[in-house]
């Protein structure tokens, strides 16, 4: 499975109680996007860094790493071609950013399992309950080491299966064809651009059933395209 660190916008760490509430208006429009980046609300990382997410609550407790991988991880999603789906899709490619974490499940190993109980062993960046009472917390994990390790465990694991809404991966698969198509119009595309891949919230599979928890929406984004 190929799942690579990445570049994220989220809010400032000392922000986020402000920013999440405001995710509806921040993720409205290009404008207000770069108005909440220049207010100092949301932040780009300057660097390339995989996350470890955790939800607790009712039934218990997840945890899973935050990576970008192929769109193609998405093709076994079902969800239908409505104009909500379409709608939903051109949205997002015209604002350039994915929302939250797709989320997959994939065959972990129990070497992955110690590489992010030792991750969470440091101070997490976010650590914020829902209005349901579920809590997320979040670790960046930058260190270069750390990061190698994690990458040659998930290039050893086998191709992930979606856990998510099929229609929200619809969308998703839908913006990235949107700014493909428009990249291959003005004779640019090369298949390396970040609307090639879609940012998921990796569980193991082992942890979860049917549907898997979602990242709240603007937690950690994926820029696709340059806005």
């Amino acid at each position: 499975m190929k799942a690579l660190p990445f570049p994220c916008i989220r809010p400032a760490q000392d922000r986020v109680l402000e920013a999440l509430p405001a995710m509806g208006s921040i993720l409205s429009g290009n404008d207000a996007l770069r108005g909440a980046i220049a207010d100092g609300l949301i932040l780009k990382d300057p660097g390339a860094v995989y996350y470890v997410y955790e939800c607790s609550g009712e039934p218990g407790r997840v945890t899973g790493v935050v990576a970008i991988c192929p769109t193609s991880v998405l093709a076994g999603g079902k969800g239908d071609a409505s104009a909500d789906v379409a709608a939903a899709a051109r949205a997002i490619a015209e604002l350039k950013v994915q929302p939250r974490p797709v989320s997959l499940a994939y065959e972990a190993s129990p070497v992955m399992d110690i590489i992010l109980g030792a991750a969470k062993e440091g101070a997490s960046l976010y650590a914020v309950t829902d209005p349901a009472g579920i809590t997320h917390r979040v670790w960046e994990v930058k260190r270069e080491d750390a990061v190698g390790a994690i990458r040659a465990m998930l290039n050893q694991a086998p191709e992930p299966a979606l856990v998510d809404d099929p229609t929200y991966a619809t969308a998703l698969t839908g913006a990235s064809q949107l700014l493909a198509d428009e990249a291959r119009a003005a004779g640019t595309y090369t298949g390396k651009e970040p609307f090639n891949f879609t940012v998921a919230v990796l569980f193991p599979a082992a942890q979860v059933s049917g549907a898997a928890p979602q990242v709240p929406t603007g937690l950690l984004t994926h820029q696709i395209a340059r806005f």
